[in-house]
């Protein structure tokens, strides 16, 4: 059995399901709807909606996958698909699917059902080592929604902006994606200088690495503009913010947060740190989720309120 005929049999149809069923739970759409969405018969539809996501979810975990990696990449396909962007749905599903062979994930599932597969085999690793990767197509992806919200430009500071996701388990700032510049206001458009990559931001990874010490499910984070509205915009929405600072220098701002965290009970369920900066520092709301694109979406509540 070949990896793609293994990601074919195995891995994709219980990615679509769960995708189906995020369709209809989350955005609403129609059988006959996700079917073109998805590229699949509306009979097939109906049998994806009637699976146990449960069930997928430990079938995905035995071979191989990591389950808040999976709810990731389910969550960014759901959202592409949900606004009809068949080709990025595409592009994304791939990608990951790429992603999991060459990173080796599927490689002892794939000796279970191909015994004749030696131990040493590295085909994957080795011919598809270059596509691109899940993260950092997560990271364009809260981009794209962010820059096209007509009023996110009042969400960046004056220094800039980021958006930044990690890989489960990522404990170095070289484990995050970030843009390796800025994302800027330009106007009023949002602009992204530089592109997605590992350790493309070293203060808003440093960040995230902080609050994933008390909540390891949070991924992604995006850096918006500190003002009060905004902080009672995310508490009304039912987030826990914690107000960090002010601080003596820049350098001092990560671990500032970082002590404000682990003396607060709120930090176990931070959502947010709302750091009012310092002396020459700029104030900056910090805002989590599960995924950057959580993130972006939790952000520009705020929007609204400026």
């Amino acid at each position: 059995m070949l990896p793609y005929e293994l990601v074919s049999r195995y891995v994709a149809p219980r990615l679509r399901a769960l995708v189906a069923v995020r369709l209809v739970r989350d955005y609403g759409v129609s059988q006959v709807r996700i079917s073109r969405l998805l590229g699949v018969t509306q009979p097939m539809v109906s049998k994806y909606l009637t699976e146990d996501t449960g069930r997928v979810m430990e079938e995905l975990r035995g071979m191989g996958l990591d389950v808040g990696e999976v709810e990731n990449v389910v969550s960014i396909l759901s959202e592409v698909a949900s606004r009809g962007s068949t080709e990025d749905y595409t592009r994304i599903f791939t990608a990951y699917l790429n992603s999991l062979l060459s990173r080796g994930t599927l490689c002892r599932f794939h000796r279970s059902v191909y015994p004749g597969l030696g131990p040493e085999c590295s085909v994957c690793r080795t011919l598809l080592r270059a596509y691109p990767d899940t993260y950092v197509e997560e990271v364009s992806e809260a981009f794209r929604v962010l820059s096209e919200d007509p009023l996110a430009y009042r969400l960046i500071p004056e220094v800039g902006s980021n958006i930044v996701s990690c890989r489960p388990g990522a404990r170095s700032t070289l484990e995050v994606v970030g843009f390796s510049g800025r994302v800027v206001r330009v106007g009023e458009r949002v602009v992204a200088v530089g592109e997605p990559t590992y350790g493309g931001s070293r203060h808003l990874a440093s960040v995230l690495l902080v609050a994933r010490r008390f909540r390891s499910d949070l991924r992604g984070a995006v850096a918006i503009r500190y003002f009060r509205e905004c902080v009672e915009v995310l508490r009304g929405a039912g987030l826990r913010v914690v107000v960090t600072g002010p601080h003596g220098s820049r350098d001092e701002v990560v671990e500032g947060i970082a002590r404000q965290l682990e003396a607060s009970p709120e930090s176990r369920v931070v959502d947010a740190v709302a750091d009012v900066g310092g002396s020459g520092i700029e104030p900056v709301i910090y805002v989590f989720g599960s995924t950057a694109l959580e993130a972006v979406r939790r952000a520009l509540l705020c929007a609204r309120v400026t």
